[in-house]
């Protein structure tokens, strides 16, 4: 696959991911069997590359293409010709659906290849989805104890590009969402802090004091489990063990939870310390016990 731009990378990254969950997102409840080359070496075509393509259980291949901003003619003209080629040399059915993060109402939806002859894909707009509904959703889904879907992880890549959200906070929300660790094995958090930060550095869009929060939080658990494993012939043995039991348990909730008298408040504060320049007092207080008045005072 080639890249072209940030949005381009993060939504292939999802879709390589999330290829069954971003088809179940469009509304598409066919069963992806495998990925198929996006290569179309022909003649009047030669070494043109498709962002996607899905093979499906009824044998269709689904040409998935990402643009950035409102759609053209021409991005759409391309697509067809992507779509008539990949029949061509394939022999199967093919069809086209287009992720769009511009606006529907600035963008052509048909390109007219003769009067009796259109190419009409379908196009999704991630202005159109509401993303305090899905944001909504998935708390709600926490709150119960219920279990997220691939969807649901994939909507943790993409709210902030959805419609009615500020895209900052949301941005911020969807980071604390994925530094659970009780909602996520290693595997599926890696992947989705993999995709963070794109997302993170598309939201802070070359605000680098916006860009660095976003690190500092996305990074967050990474440097108390790296703390930890670097002190832990200071630290309590019991709270060194029970972090080492609960094998990826947030090692703030721990804390705060079961151990936190254990830590002797040198060693806190140490740690509120590293972590002044990327949390806030609040949460540097609730994750090492100290008053927030002494937080303030480092």
């Amino acid at each position: 696959m080639i890249v072209h731009n940030r949005y381009d990378k993060l939504q292939k990254m999802a879709l390589i991911l999330f290829a069954q969950a971003m088809l179940l997102a469009m509304g598409d409840k066919r069963k992806v069997v495998r990925f198929y080359p996006t290569e179309l070496i022909i003649p009047t075509f030669r070494q043109k590359l498709m962002d996607g393509v899905l093979e499906l259980e009824d044998g269709t291949l689904l040409n998935i293409e990402f643009q950035t901003g409102d759609i053209d003619e021409n991005f759409l003209l391309r697509c067809a010709q992507y779509a008539i080629n990949l029949r061509i040399i394939s022999g199967r059915h093919v069809e086209t659906k287009i992720i769009s993060t511009g606006l529907k109402i600035k963008s052509e939806k048909i390109a007219l290849i003769s009067k009796t002859f259109q190419f009409e894909p379908e196009i999704f707009f991630y202005s159109e989805l509401d993303g305090l509904e899905k944001l909504i959703n998935i708390k709600n889904k926490i709150e119960n104890k219920e279990k997220l879907t691939d969807i649901d992880q994939y909507n943790l890549i993409f709210i902030p590009f959805m419609g009615n959200v500020d895209r900052v906070n949301a941005a911020f929300e969807v980071i604390d969402i994925v530094n659970n660790w009780e909602l996520f094995d290693k595997h599926e958090r890696e992947q989705l802090k993999e995709c963070q930060y794109i997302m993170a550095d598309i939201v802070a869009d070359r605000d680098d004091e916006l860009f660095e929060k976003f690190m500092g939080r996305i990074n967050m658990l990474t440097l108390f489990a790296g703390y930890v494993e670097k002190h832990k012939d200071e630290l309590d043995e019991i709270v060194f063990n029970a972090y080492k039991e609960k094998n990826g348990k947030d090692f703030e909730e721990m804390i705060v939870e079961k151990h936190r008298k254990e830590i002797k408040e040198e060693n806190s504060i140490e740690i509120a310390r590293n972590l002044k320049d990327i949390c806030s007092d609040e949460e540097i207080s609730k994750c090492t016990g100290l008053p927030i008045e002494k937080v303030r005072e480092l």
